[in-house]
């Protein structure tokens, strides 16, 4: 495990302040085999590992750029959304997360390794802000933004096969050039042009490297000298077409294939002319790459065209007349491995990096190391873990982990088509049932979540209560047999009706054992639900002046204390939810992101909010903001340690701190990964000492 620099100096400088002091008193050469002992110490300190964070995935997700080091196949570069760019240098087997520039909703769109260089890297991002091209020059380790195309989205690279040093851009605001190896740019389409403005495409001919390729929203274009002059080039393609890719065969340049949301086109003329390539069902037309292999023996066969679609992958080993699907997943890019006949690599919308090496016959997932997932919820259900992500396509996906979430699978899970879930818990008594929720429908899963069915939200209604009617005077007595009736007859009292609620949004949910019961709360727009017979039905909780509640939280172990945090503001019981009372909050409930209840009673409340760390040595009735390590700004989440009572962590804009008296003074704590957001921390077990980090692009972290 590597060792955070900064702990490496520390221990070093205190080894060299031992040393002197022990030249100081028993003078140079006495302490000749002191030092060596010293340094036999040093080396074991630098060795000597610590608890760093892990990514554990559930690797895959959304990988939506690939490309290859043509001088070293074996280094294959990922790109993905949330500014991730990943590297593996073994052909797929690992991959690493490279240290790329953040910035907000950015994605990797394009990747290109210099063909002369193979130490500089180019990266096109798109992004709220702040996007352009990006570029490394030591293999990925630091990256600079390149100031001729700053602030503006990239969205395709390409480099001359004649030309090497001759590199193209296609961004937001037109072709960007250049001819130094991207050291510096130039603007190459006409800016008054508002056709060429929006790039989504770019190819360079591999026999004339003035001939350039553009494809935009709309139709593709070309010049023939390097920029001076641009054609539209449609004829053939459906008006109004989106250009996702332009491929050029390496041997023929003068066959050219374009990929666009009506389909695959190919040209034999440069562009001149284009034919639509059928046989691809139109639900699958919106293809975003096109890839062409010829075949090894002759330059006149007619070759294998790979088409990435929406719904996967489709192959043609006749040139585009005849078409199968080999993949059904959704294909963003392909790179063709130059050492292998027969591979290529693959970015996929929801199944990550894939990699073929029988020309796309069969495709297997290549992702240990390399994740974008946004994990929603986090569970415990006996010996395993489970974990949802709220969208994988056109369903959820549930994950489930056997060794404390150091390895996951995902699980082939039935009754979630169309469904996307981001709210899970387990009962704490029987490991095989599960209970889920989308916005505003429950789930449960009676064989560990292999099978689901919508249940219904029965709310238990109390029956109304009547006012104290005034007495009535007594009627004489009646002479009639109905007097002794009368006097028997007793009134029935009003009992609990059972009704059908729809939530418009149900935001968590939770569970815990008190007694021998399993308890079930849910966070809905209702307010704050409540099961003690396994989600069949529900009773409602009484805050007073609140109806939608958004969080429960609750101490390490449970014993009937609990917090919500509603539209109201804070409220607190100490009875499992039986009955609530109001909790001072020193900022309005909006702003809390996390509250961590002590095991003790008598100990501090912690508060995380958008504006810092707040404490709480009274239950509440006083809060105190950290005036020490944390800043007071964004504090995503803190919690009490599950087995060291007085031990909290606590996280900022992905630093981890931690407290070991109850949250009065702070350390944070060393990691090696930058760029970290985890918004929110969760441990398992009373004994336990692993804290896990839920994020939204790199799936689970966990530390020791």
């Amino acid at each position: 495990m590597r060792l955070h620099p900064a702990l490496i100096d520390n221990r070093i400088n205190g080894l060299k302040q031992i040393y002197l002091k022990m030249i100081q008193r028993f003078g140079l050469r006495s302490v000749t085999l002191a030092g060596f002992c010293t340094l036999v110490v040093a080396a074991w300190a630098i060795s000597l590992p610590i608890d760093d964070w892990k990514i554990a995935g559930p690797f895959g997700g959304t990988a939506t750029s690939i490309a290859l080091d043509p001088e070293n196949p074996k280094i294959v570069l990922a790109g993905a959304r949330n500014s991730l760019l990943f590297q593996s240098e073994d052909a797929g087997v690992t991959w690493t997360r490279l240290n790329f520039p953040e910035r907000n909703f950015g994605e990797i769109t394009s990747i290109l390794v210099d063909p002369v260089d193979s130490t500089h890297y180019l990266a096109g991002i798109i992004a709220a802000h702040s996007a352009g091209l990006f570029e490394s020059h030591d293999t990925g380790k630091t990256w600079i933004p390149v100031k001729d195309v700053q602030d503006v989205g990239v969205r395709a690279l390409a480099a001359s096969a004649g030309k090497p040093s001759r590199f193209v851009a296609g961004t937001l605001r037109g072709v960007m050039l250049s001819d130094d190896s991207g050291k510096t740019w130039k603007r190459i389409s006409d800016p008054q042009n508002l056709e060429l403005q929006g790039i989504t495409a770019v190819a360079i001919d591999p026999q004339a490297p003035d001939i350039i390729y553009a494809g935009t929203a709309h139709l593709p274009w070309r010049t023939l000298d390097g920029g001076k002059s641009w054609d539209s080039i449609h004829t053939g393609i459906i008006d109004d077409s989106d250009v996702f890719s332009i491929y050029l065969d390496p041997v023929l340049p003068t066959n050219v294939f374009l990929s666009a949301c009506s389909g695959v086109y190919a040209s034999s003329s440069r562009g001149d002319v284009w034919r639509k390539l059928l046989g691809i069902p139109n639900t699958s037309r919106r293809t975003h790459v096109v890839r062409f292999e010829r075949g090894c023996c002759s330059s006149t066969a007619p070759g294998t065209v790979f088409a990435g679609t929406t719904l996967g992958l489709f192959k043609s080993s006749d040139g585009g007349t005849k078409w199968k699907l080999v993949n059904s997943s959704q294909v963003n890019a392909i790179a063709i491995d130059p050492s292998h006949p027969n591979g290529m690599y693959l970015a996929m919308e929801y199944d990550g990096v894939g990699k073929s090496e029988d020309d796309g016959e069969t495709i297997r997932p290549i992702n240990n190391g390399f994740v974008n997932r946004d994990i929603s919820a986090v569970t415990t259900s006996g010996s395993k873990l489970f974990a949802v992500e709220t969208q994988e396509g056109e369903t959820s996906g549930i994950f489930s982990s056997s060794d404390r979430g150091e390895t996951w699978s995902r699980m082939d899970s039935r009754g979630l088509a169309g469904v996307h879930l981001h709210a899970l818990t387990a009962l704490p008594s029987e490991d095989r049932i599960l209970l889920a929720a989308s916005p505003r429908q429950m789930y449960k899963s009676i064989d560990a979540g292999l099978t689901w069915k919508a249940i219904p939200v029965r709310l238990i209604v109390p029956p109304p209560v009547s006012a104290n009617t005034a007495k009535i005077a007594p009627k004489r007595p009646q002479r009639s047999k109905s007097r002794s009736r009368s006097r028997s007859s007793k009134p029935t009292p009003p009992k609990a009706s059972i009704r059908e609620v729809t939530p418009s949004e149900i935001s968590a949910l939770y569970s815990f054992k008190s007694g021998i019961k399993d308890l079930l709360f849910a966070a809905t727009d209702l307010g704050l639900l409540k099961s003690n017979d396994m989600g069949e039905q529900w009773s409602l909780a009484e805050l007073t002046g609140s109806t939608a509640v958004y969080a429960l939280y609750l101490p390490p172990v449970a014993d009937g204390r609990m917090i919500v945090r509603a539209g109201g503001g804070l409220y607190e019981s100490k009875d499992c939810g039986d009955h609530w009372s109001p909790l001072f909050s020193p900022v309005p409930a909006s702003r809390i992101n996390d509250i961590a209840i002590p095991a003790d009673p008598e100990s501090a409340l912690l508060m995380a909010t958008w504006g810092g760390l707040y404490r709480s040595p009274d239950n509440a009735t006083t809060w105190y903001p950290d005036s020490g390590k944390l800043r007071a700004t964004t504090v995503s989440s803190v919690i009490y340690s599950h087995a060291e009572p007085s031990v909290a962590y606590a996280v900022e804009y992905g630093q981890l701190y931690e407290s070991k008296d109850f949250g009065t003074s702070w350390t944070a704590l060393p990691t090696a990964l930058s760029g970290l957001h985890v918004k929110q921390l969760w441990m398992t077990g009373q004994s336990s000492n692993r804290i896990y980090g839920i994020t939204n692009e790199l799936g689970i972290l966990f530390r020791n």
